[in-house]
C-alpha cells in the first residue's frame, strides 16, 4: 500500500493524504465529540430558558417596585385625606377647634348653633350658624385661618353690617354659616343601604314591610299579609 502510495505522483498522495485525514476527522467528530456536542447544546437550551425566567423575573421585581411606590403614595394621600376629612367621633373636636380659632382671632362669639348632620354618599357635613362681633382685620384673620385649616370647611350665607356703636374690636357685624365635613361611620353608612330598617319604628324605605313584630305607626295599615301584633292586656 505504501509502495503504491509512493509511486505516485506528488500531488495524488497529497489528495490521499487530505481524505484519509477527513475520513479520520469526521469518525471522531461523530463518534467522540457527539456526546458532548449534545450535552453542549442541552446546556445551552437552559442558559437560554434561565435568562428568559431572568427577565421575566426581572420585569416582575420592576413592577412590584412600581406597585411599592404606588401603594406609599396612595398611603400618603390617605393619610392627608384623613386629616381633612376626620372620622364621625372626632367632629366634637373639630367644632371646639374652631371656637378656638374665632377666639384666637378675638372674634366675639354672640351665636355658635350647630344644625343637623347632612350626607351625602359617605360623607357627612355639620353646618354651624355662626355670628360674631370684630373688627375687619380680626374677621379677615379668622378666614385666613380657616383657608388654611387642615379640615375641610366651608363658608356660606355670609352677611355683614356696620355696628351702630363701634369700638376698637367691635365695629362690624357677620353672620354666616360654617359647614365642617367628616367621614360616616359604617354604622349610619348601614343605616343608608336600600332596604334597611329605619330607626325609630319607621317602616323601610322603598315601600319595604316593617321588620318583624314591630308595629307600624300610627294610622298605618299593615302590608297585606301581615297580622298586626296584638294588644297589650291591661
Amino acid at each position: 500500500m505504501m509502495d503504491k502510495l509512493k509511486a505516485l505522483a506528488w500531488y495524488w498522495q497529497l489528495t490521499v493524504l487530505v481524505c484519509i485525514a477527513a475520513l479520520i476527522y469526521a469518525g471522531v467528530w461523530y463518534f467522540v465529540t457527539s456526546p458532548t456536542r449534545v450535552e453542549i447544546q442541552g446546556l445551552n437550551d437552559q442558559i437560554g430558558q434561565l435568562q428568559a425566567k431572568n427577565q421575566a423575573a426581572q420585569v416582575a421585581t420592576q413592577r412590584i417596585n412600581e406597585f411599592r411606590s404606588l401603594y406609599a403614595s396612595k398611603s400618603a394621600e390617605y393619610d392627608e385625606l384623613k386629616v381633612l376629612l376626620p372620622e364621625d367621633r372626632e367632629i366634637t373636636n373639630v367644632l371646639q377647634g374652631l371656637q378656638d380659632t374665632a377666639k384666637g382671632s378675638r372674634l366675639i362669639l354672640s351665636r355658635f348653633t350647630p344644625r343637623e348632620d347632612t350626607q351625602q354618599d359617605s360623607i357627612m357635613a355639620k353646618p354651624v350658624e355662626i355670628e360674631v362681633d370684630s373688627n375687619f382685620a380680626n374677621l379677615r384673620d379668622f378666614f385666613d385661618k380657616m383657608a388654611k385649616l387642615q379640615r375641610i370647611v366651608s363658608i356660606t350665607d355670609f352677611s355683614l353690617k356696620q355696628l351702630d356703636k363701634q369700638a376698637g374690636d367691635r365695629t362690624l357685624h357677620a353672620q354666616f354659616l360654617l359647614t365642617a365635613y367628616y367621614a360616616a361611620s359604617e354604622s349610619i353608612a348601614a343605616q343608608q343601604k336600600p332596604g334597611a330598617p329605619a330607626p325609630n319604628g319607621q317602616p323601610a324605605p322603598n315601600g319595604q314591610p316593617a321588620p318583624a313584630g314591630q308595629t307600624p305607626p300610627a294610622g298605618q295599615t299593615p302590608p297585606a299579609g301581615q297580622t298586626p301584633p296584638a294588644p297589650a292586656a291591661k
